[in-house]
């Protein structure tokens, strides 16, 4: 996989604005990945391919996720833009020729999140949520904790995906209610409560 070979194909499947959010989001990846010392690549192709499905609409991404054999839940038949990280994640697969695991991974939960994710799959759904455009509290907040404690900006991510869901009053997916528990159980067996700096 080359990553200015995918750039390139990125750039024609995408609108210019959402080409440039993907473009941010994979350089704030790439700074997460040196700062916790993972290898560089495949976060970036995971950062930069995360919203390959993103601008398919609601028809086109039920089409496909049941094209592909793909399991939809009650709340994505009623809210499909859930499902462009799942069907993403198999047009990757099966049109881009991605087989990394850990990359088909993090672009499948990066919109719900999981628990148990892969660490690219962390650090994709942290630089999505934070990459430096977003200029809301919650995202400067997030960018601040991303460099300090990767599991407390996590939680604290999903913390407010959950409050502007309910606030909005939109159909709230399971999966992101699990991975905030998940990390909550992980963080009561941490020593000094690092992970409930921000409930």
């Amino acid at each position: 996989m080359n990553l200015e070979v995918l750039r390139a194909k990125l750039a024609l499947e995408l609108s210019p604005p959402r080409f440039e959010h993907s473009l941010r989001v994979m350089a704030f990846a790439q700074k997460l990945a040196r700062h916790y010392q993972v290898r560089e690549e495949p976060v970036a192709i995971a950062a930069l391919l995360h919203d390959v499905a993103r601008e398919k609409d609601g028809q086109q991404l039920l089409s496909l996720a049941q094209t592909y054999g793909l399991s939809i839940d009650p709340i994505e038949k009623k809210a499909p833009i859930l499902l462009h990280g799942k069907v993403g994640a198999e047009i990757l697969r099966r049109e881009w020729a991605v087989t990394d695991p850990s990359i088909l991974e993090a672009v499948d939960v990066h919109v719900t999140g999981a628990p148990q994710m892969g660490l690219i799959s962390e650090l994709t759904l942290i630089a999505d949520f934070a990459e430096p455009s977003r200029s809301f509290y919650g995202a400067k907040i997030a960018r601040e904790l991303a460099f300090i404690h990767r599991t407390t900006a996590l939680q604290y991510i999903f913390t407010q995906k959950i409050r502007y869901i309910l606030d909005a009053g939109c159909l709230l997916h399971p999966l992101t209610i699990e991975a905030r528990n998940h990390l909550l159980l992980q963080g009561s067996s941490e020593e000094n409560g690092k992970d409930k700096i921000f409930p």
